[in-house]
């Protein structure tokens, strides 16, 4: 039994991405025996309201604070946390408890995210910010990259969920091999509990696309590819589930006739996301980058065909043309041709979709909680040698 201890800049949410991975993951650790606690950013606090500033300036030094607080009261194995910020926490449980093994978590590299998005940005970002608020942001973001680096060379061991993080920090930042686990995400346990539907005709017909809408997403690639597939098949009917203030900007990408198809659903609990899944048979997820990318596996839990932008956890779980279907990122139209075609072939549509549920099924919060224990051991390990 170890005594770990989690801290992440995020509120306790079980329903949203990053909050809902570590909690998720407390609880099977601690269904394995194991003894968690855990600091969210309510005990944490926040003064510095902008999001960069509060990230540079203000989260590092919270952080530290909040572990040597921790560290002092209670002897630890592991000092779990999520975002690089968390470098000089690092050095904090180094030096007041040596025997602690610190472990960065990250549900998507920062660096890497950055060095992906860049020709991305180039090409579809509009920036109408003044020059000084974009030399200011240039600047904060530099001073943010040596976070990435710094948490690199402090951290006992890495968690990411996709093999593209770990190349990343492996083939660019010299991190040893040894030190990086690859843990992919699950879907929630009734998702795989719970029969997924069989794909059905009603069921083909319906789109559907669960994202926040937030530029890595590549809300212009669902929108132009479910705008060909309107006009394609007039008889396809979308939903797009994402935050109920970004309905005119989703909105403002469709064309009228495909406006006229789309459902905008705002964000909603896991159990009725599962209704919202159980409802259709094809899944977009054109990502420009994912550090795994919870929600095309939370579909193939349900049995819908993903058809995905081969980036984060996609291109290590999708077998393409097997159990759903890899696209370049930034290609609608291999998008949409790929959806149509497995709309117009029911027959291969329910092979895949009958693929794609059994294969979420080997995705468990158990398996993470093994897989994340044996990494700390495995760490704890190294460091007594």
């Amino acid at each position: 039994m170890m005594r770990i201890l989690f801290m992440a800049d995020v509120p306790h949410n079980p329903h949203s991405g990053a909050a809902g991975t570590e909690v998720q993951t407390i609880e099977a650790l601690r269904a394995l025996g194991h003894e968690v606690d855990a600091i969210w950013s309510d005990s944490l606090g926040r003064r510095i309201r902008h999001g960069n500033l509060h990230l540079l300036l203000e989260l590092p030094g919270t952080y530290a604070c909040a572990a040597a607080r921790a560290i002092r009261e209670k002897r630890y194995d592991v000092v779990h946390v999520n975002q690089p910020h968390g470098f000089r926490a690092a050095r904090i449980v180094h030096r007041l408890s040596p025997g602690t093994a610190f472990i960065h978590r990250s549900h998507g590299f920062e660096l890497n995210v950055e060095h992906t998005l860049r020709p991305w940005r180039t090409m579809y970002g509009t920036d109408e910010r003044s020059v000084v608020r974009r030399i200011s942001s240039r600047l904060i973001g530099s001073l943010l990259d040596r976070h990435g680096r710094a948490i690199a060379a402090r951290a006992d061991g890495h968690i990411v969920s996709s093999s593209r993080d770990a190349d990343f920090l492996r083939n660019r930042l010299g991190v040893a091999a040894e030190k990086i686990a690859v843990i992919p995400q699950a879907a929630p346990l009734s998702y795989t509990r719970i029969p997924a539907p069989p794909m059905a005709p009603e069921r083909l017909v319906r789109v559907l696309h669960v994202a926040q809408f937030a530029f890595f997403k590549a809300p212009m690639i669902t929108a132009e590819a479910m705008n060909r597939l309107a006009a394609a098949d007039p008889n396809l009917r979308f939903t797009w589930v994402c935050d109920r203030s970004s309905e005119a900007a989703i909105r403002a990408l469709l064309r009228a006739e495909t406006n006229e198809q789309m459902t905008v659903v705002p964000w909603t609990t896991q159990d009725a996301l599962r209704d919202i899944y159980d409802a259709h048979g094809i899944f977009l997820f054109p990502s420009f980058f994912e550090g795994f990318g919870k929600a095309f596996l939370e579909a193939m839990s349900r049995g819908l065909c993903v058809v995905a932008s081969d980036v984060g956890g996609m291109h290590d779980v999708i077998e393409s043309g097997k159990n759903g279907m890899l696209v370049p990122p930034g290609d609608a139209n291999a998008l949409a041709d790929e959806a149509l075609a497995i709309v117009r072939d029911p027959a291969r549509s329910a092979i895949i979709s009958a693929a794609a549920a059994q294969t979420a099924r080997a995705y468990t919060w158990e398996r993470v909680a093994r897989e994340t224990a044996a990494f700390y051991q495995s760490r704890l390990n190294a460091m007594r040698r």
